[in-house]
């Protein structure tokens, strides 16, 4: 049976607890209020999100408070509070670094300066990598902090778990190189989203570039995960940082075309292409006779889009081919086809009967 002192005692700790739930329902209906009204009048959006993170721990504050003042009411036999005092030391830790922890993402703004550097594409990445590179690392600290506050040794906990964590650091090898990875391909600018890169295994748009891996999304609209090690590790064509597009073709005129029809047929598609406004002019233009094939003597052509669209490309490329078979029409020639011809100097006799 509890005395009497002992029935105040608890009734004063539970007035306390309720006082300070009531107290944090004042504190966020008041001050935060008015924090945030304050902060929506400032140009900035930094101060909004600062609040915004730092909302749940004000709150979860006056509960642990509430909490230490009850106990402390309570007059606690000393085996109890032995174990009270290391808890609540350990609540307050935990609630300093959850509040750090929440102020990652809006501080993470300040990347943006530096991210801006390697391309606005890359800013999200970049940004991504380091806010939660720092988010394991506060939460690492925190737990190293709340673990010594039980009086538990975090290096010689590390030093005892050496074998396990031999193995761990093994198990997490492919994990560490894909962090490492995504690194490298920020700042070495292999790609970024929306970039149309190859590999040996996958073609498609980059949509997101990830900690771990990244999205590819191929041209059957599927998407594919990509550990970045692989893609650091492999060759990777990125097409989207071609500065022109190539146009290489081969085609065959018919054997009677004469010497001077083929002349003027690859002076003519060079003046064409010269003057062509979506040909660059700058790069090689080749138009020159290449083979003597079986059935065909063979014109090449090698030039250069200025536009590197793939729609547009395809668009010029078509009128180019028109246009070549109106020259080769104009000057009365044709092109050939795989046709073969047989030469009999003398048939058997009775071949012919009836000649």
């Amino acid at each position: 049976m509890l005395e009497l002192w002992d029935w105040k005692k608890l009734l004063l700790a539970t007035f306390i607890f309720i006082f300070a739930l009531l107290l944090r329902k004042l504190f966020a209906r008041v001050v935060l209020k008015q924090l945030k009204k304050f902060a929506a009048t400032t140009e900035s959006t930094l101060d909004n999100d600062i609040i915004a993170a730092l909302e749940p721990p004000f709150k979860f504050i006056f509960i642990v408070i509430g909490f230490y003042v009850a106990t402390l009411v309570l007059d606690l036999p000393t085996e109890l509070d032995e174990i009270l005092t290391p808890l609540i030391r350990s609540l307050v830790a935990f609630t300093l670094f959850w509040a750090f922890f929440n102020c990652v993402e809006p501080l993470s703004v300040f990347i943006d300066k530096l991210a801006l550097k390697f391309g606005t594409e890359l800013t999200i990445a970049l940004k991504n990598f380091f806010a939660k590179g720092l988010k394991i690392f506060i939460a690492l600290i925190g737990l190293t902090a709340i673990l010594n506050e039980w009086g538990i040794n975090v290096i010689g906990l590390l030093a005892s778990l050496s074998l396990v964590g031999a193995a761990v650091a093994l198990a997490a090898k492919e994990t560490l190189a894909n962090i490492f990875s995504v690194l490298t391909i920020i700042f070495d600018k292999m790609f970024k989203p929306g970039d149309w890169i190859m590999t040996p295994d996958v073609e498609g748009t980059v949509e997101e570039i990830g900690t771990r891996a990244t999205k590819i999304r191929t041209f059957s609209k599927a998407i594919v995960t990509v550990p970045n090690a692989t893609l650091v590790n492999s060759a990777v064509t990125n097409w989207s940082q071609m500065t022109n597009r190539r146009i290489k073709m081969r085609f065959g005129l018919e054997y009677r075309t004469s010497r001077d029809q083929v002349t003027r047929i690859t002076q003519r598609i060079k003046d064409y292409l010269q003057n062509h406004p979506d040909i660059e002019t700058k790069l090689v233009t080749f138009v020159y006779l290449v083979e003597f094939n079986e059935s065909s003597i063979d014109i090449l052509l090698y030039y250069f889009t200025k536009t590197t669209n793939w729609e547009e490309w395809l668009r010029i490329r078509e009128e180019n081919m028109l246009e070549f078979m109106k020259i080769i029409e104009d000057e009365g020639a044709a092109f050939a086809f795989p046709s073969q011809q047989l030469y009999v100097e003398k048939l058997p006799p009775g071949v012919f009967p009836n000649k």
